[in-house]
């Protein structure tokens, strides 16, 4: 338990620097085609098989195809260097693509301030045994700093207020040196890592994809602040640990809300892109006016799982962010409604998220006649319900809505057949076909 700050602040440091490769096109329909490139975020690290990303969420409400390349510890300059690697098949995609998306920037400003905090550590003997500065990679990485950082000193470091401010002063030249531009008194002598390192990159990255597409629109989200708790989870660390831990772990959440602020003010510098606010959706506050991050992550699952990565819950709210940048609106809600239907904490979902989320969550979800979250052999029945009135001259026993939910064929009519694409949907997911929405799994039979 007296180790937990020290996760906490480890856990802040890295959006997973874990390499995984990209999924392939994903096919829920030929309305539109998608393009993801980025980071963890976009890659959708973090989620269980059968839970879904942002992107698959977004393709399947526009009934389009995605193809991601999002990599998990990929940087903005990481994420360049592969569009310009792009094979002739992935430029082709890409030409092809009406949508792009970009989740960049956090490990950029992540890797940067892990540096940082490395050469702090050495200086102050927080090293583990053995360790020295010819030990720190030049681009650390979480298991960088699990591996170098010995916990019990941090803690011991920790209980000086003196250190503190130690700690206080190497946080204030983090943020300098990540958020500062020209315009900023001493400015010209930081390193600018947002200014001059990320801005260029995106601006690099926005030009490849329109030299290769003039006409796609392009997504560009802004940066969460990954370290936001509960009031009560707090005042359990304070008396967990406290007020030299306490404090730490206020200087490092500000520490990442003032530089995510400032990462979302100078996207806007940006041109021919089109910002996805995360940033704002998930700083959206309580009554008590305390952020609401911790909802959209695994932050608070325990010392030894706490995970800065979206949950499903995030993933939703990403993805409902995206849809509305794009003005996209649809009466069928699908995977959006479906998947946010089937969250186990959905009625404290934050106010402001749900208000987004709202917007373009539909009137229903197609196969999900009866409205239950989830599609299964009682929607079949339904559907057959209807079928049988029709055929008897009776009128459905179900409202307009529903009855759209049942139009699964496309033939402008509800009969046995849509049944049966229920059922075997539903035969489907039983038997390992969980993490496939009804759209894509159409698509593909």
């Amino acid at each position: 338990m007296k180790k937990f700050i020290s996760a906490v602040i480890s856990a802040a440091l890295l959006f997973s620097a874990v390499s995984v490769l990209p999924v392939s096109a994903e096919n829920y329909g030929n309305s539109v085609n998608i393009t993801i490139l980025g980071d963890s975020i976009a890659s959708g690290y973090g989620l269980s098989d059968e839970e879904y990303n942002y992107g698959q969420i977004v393709a399947d409400y526009l009934s389009g195809s995605v193809e991601n390349y999002a990599v998990s510890g990929y940087d903005s300059a990481e994420t360049l260097a592969q569009i310009r690697s792009f094979d002739s098949a992935q430029k082709s995609q890409l030409a092809d693509s009406d949508i792009v998306i970009i989740s960049t920037g956090a490990n950029d400003i992540i890797k940067y301030a892990s540096s940082s905090l490395l050469e702090f550590a050495e200086a102050n003997d927080l090293l583990k045994d053995g360790k020295t500065a010819d030990d720190i990679p030049e681009s650390p990485t979480l298991q960088s700093l699990k591996e170098l950082i010995d916990k019990d000193a941090l803690i011991n470091f920790a209980n000086s207020f003196t250190n503190i401010r130690s700690l206080s002063d190497r946080l204030t030249y983090i943020y300098q040196n990540v958020t500062y531009t020209d315009a900023n008194p001493n400015g010209a002598n930081r390193t600018q890592v947002i200014a001059k390192q990320i801005i260029p990159n995106i601006n690099e990255i926005v030009s490849e994809i329109k030299t290769a597409n003039p006409d796609a629109r392009v997504v560009l989200q802004t940066v969460y602040n990954p370290l936001q708790l509960q009031a009560s989870y707090e005042e359990n660390l304070k008396a967990s640990y406290g007020n030299a831990y306490f404090t730490a772990y206020i200087q490092f959440k500000t520490l990442f809300s003032n530089i995510t602020s400032k990462y979302a003010e100078q996207l806007k510098n940006v041109e021919g892109v089109e910002i996805a606010d995360v940033y704002t959706d998930f700083s959206s506050t309580d009554e008590n006016s305390q952020k609401y991050g911790w909802y959209f992550t695994n932050i608070q699952a325990g010392r030894d799982n706490l995970d800065i990565h979206p949950t499903q819950a995030g993933h939703i709210a990403i993805a409902a962010t995206v849809l509305n940048t794009l003005g996209e609106t649809r009466e069928d809600g699908g995977l959006l409604s479906l998947v946010f239907s089937g969250l186990d904490n959905a009625g404290s979902y934050p106010a402001y998220a749900l208000n987004e989320y709202k917007k373009v969550s539909g009137d229903y979800c197609l196969g999900d006649v009866n409205g239950d979250g989830s599609i299964d052999a009682s929607d079949a029945n339904l559907i057959l319900v209807q079928y049988a009135n029709l055929i008897t001259g009776q009128s459905p026993t179900i409202s307009e809505t529903q009855l759209k939910a049942c139009e699964l064929n496309n033939d402008n009519t509800v009969d046995a057949s849509d049944s049966a694409v229920i059922l075997k949907y539903y035969a489907f997911s039983l038997t390992g076909g969980k993490g496939t929405s009804l759209k894509k799994f159409i698509a593909e039979n």
